[in-house]
Order: C-alpha cells, then structure tokens, then sequence
C-alpha cells in the first residue's frame, strides 16, 4: 500500500490520476503549503505509517527539521518538488526537487511521472491522451506555454468547476479509454461560459487593487478568490508600470504572489513573510488569527469577549 501526500491544486491533483492509470493500491491526503510538516512529523512516532510501504509527496516542500526525522525514521519516503525555494532538500536521498532543465520548467506532476514511468514501465502513460494531459498540466502550473495555452487555461477552467473529486474521476476515466485528448462538446459549451465568465471578473476586477509599497517593493494588492493565476498575471501586466508585483489575499486559504518582472522576484519577497516558490509565482500563508482581528476592526470586539 502506498500513500500519497499531495497539494491541492491540480499539479499536486494529477499524481492522484497517475496513480490511478497504472492500477497502484494507494491512500492519499491533500495539504495546502505550509500544512505537511506538522502532518507528517506528527504522525512518525505514533505509528501512523506503518501500513505504508512507500510514501510519495508530490508538488510540496517539508521543513529541514521534518527532513531530518524522515531520515531519521524506518519509513521509505520519496519526495517530487519543483519550487526553488526548496532547493535544500536535494540535500536529502529522498527528495528530488527540480524547477528548471535546459529551458524545460518542471512542475510536480511531470517529475512524478518520470519517476513513474522508469519505476513501473506501464504502457498507459505512453499514450497520447496521457502525455498530453500531462503537459496541459505542466504549461498551466508553470505559465510556460506552447501551441496548448489554451487547452491548458481550458483544463484549468474545468478543475475549478468539476470540483477534485469529479475531475479525478472524470479523468481517470477518461485518460483510460481514450488515446486522444480532447474536451467533448459539453465540456465546450461549459467552458464557453466559464470563459466569458472569467473575462468578466478580470475586468472587474482591474479596478479594485489598491498600491502599496512594501519592504521596498511597489505592490498591487488586491482581495479575491477565483483565478488567481489569471488574475494576478493580467493586473501585473496591465500595471507593469506602477508594480513590481500583484499580491493576491484570500483570506479562504492564503496569500498569492504573481509578477511577471525577473529581477523582481516574489519568492524573495514571500520568504519574508513564511512563504516560497518560484520567481514569478509564489505564495505565503495568512496571519494567525486574521480573520478573528478583521471581526474585532469591524464590530469593535474588544478583548474581554476573548
């Protein structure tokens, strides 16, 4: 029995997928960013992973202080990782952590399929449906794009509306019996709208940020919680002149990062704050208790109601 411990958004969605096309007896749990290392340092000693032969994390970095206890345990992990804020754990056997090669920028899914494919030789992942369905998932996580842009945006679109569940099912399924990827015509007239729908709120949201300069930085703030890639991407180029950057609070999960100037790197500026990633795309977590502190600004709730 396998175990795998993944992000999730749909490059950590995927391996789940994969895992399902090569007929693997797994158990999987979903973790936002900053949620496994407690998990996982928790469950060491208590006996949790006994059942587990190998344990996968995919799209996701541990802690140096977590790293050390999986070496020091009896347990066989095995981590696949493409942030560069996590570079340190290619100092452990374990993990293999990988952002970039010759010009190719590598995401979770794609170092786990590697791994997959030299590990178990199944002749599905060689099949078009798959390899594609691979590479929409790399193109959208990475917003390196080929002649698939679109496809990959129209993935995307279809993993929000589905919800992780159905899309896991849906693919599976659908990656099993075909050799050709291709959305069919429902899932055109869907998108359509969601498309359409997605402009709308761009646009909408275009007048909402609010600049600010932070810790040297000139930053674009803005509240929302839909299409934060697209969001964060589309107000960094329309205001690429008064921004080095787009921060993104949700205040539902967490805070995202998206630039689109190189020397201006977000993972640097979220490492301030507990978070990492990737030049142009990162994340870090929301305060402790913010929600409550917005509550007490609002009403005026003073301490004695704690």
């Amino acid at each position: 029995m396998k175990l795998l411990l993944t992000h999730v958004d749909p490059d950590g969605i995927t391996p789940i997928i994969l895992m399902n096309l090569i007929n693997q007896e797994f158990e999987y749990k979903l973790f936002e960013a900053t949620e496994l290392s407690s998990f996982i340092i928790e469950n060491l000693n208590n006996n949790y992973f006994d059942k587990y032969d190998e344990i996968y994390i995919t799209d996701l970095g541990i802690t140096k202080e977590c790293a050390e206890k999986i070496v020091s345990s009896n347990y066989k992990f095995k981590l696949f990782d493409h942030h560069e804020s996590h570079y340190y754990l290619n100092d452990y056997e374990f993990a293999t952590v990988k952002e970039e090669v010759n010009g190719f920028k590598e995401c979770g899914t794609t170092i786990f399929f590697n791994y997959l494919v030299k590990e178990y030789n199944n002749p599905i992942l060689t099949k078009n449906s798959v390899l594609t369905f691979v590479e929409l998932v790399r193109e959208n996580d990475t917003w390196q794009f080929t002649e698939f842009e679109e496809d990959a945006h129209n993935l995307s679109a279809l993993f929000s509306f589905y919800g992780k569940d159905l899309y896991i099912e849906n693919y599976t399924d659908f990656l099993k019996n075909n050799n050709t990827f291709y959305f069919n015509k429902t899932e055109l007239i869907i998108l359509k709208s969601l498309n359409r729908q997605k402009q709308e709120y761009l646009e909408d949201m275009k007048d909402k940020v609010i600049f600010k300069k932070i810790d040297g930085y000139n930053v674009g703030i803005v509240f929302a919680e839909r299409h934060r890639s697209n969001l964060g991407n589309y107000l960094a180029r329309i205001y690429s002149d008064k921004v080095d950057f787009i921060c993104i609070i949700n205040l539902a999960k967490h805070i995202s990062l998206r630039g689109i100037k190189e020397d201006k790197p977000v993972n640097k500026f979220a490492s301030i704050y507990g978070g990492g990633g990737h030049p142009l795309a990162a994340a870090m977590p929301c305060p402790d208790g913010l929600k409550e502190k917005i509550i007490d600004y609002i009403f005026g709730v003073k301490d004695e109601n704690r």
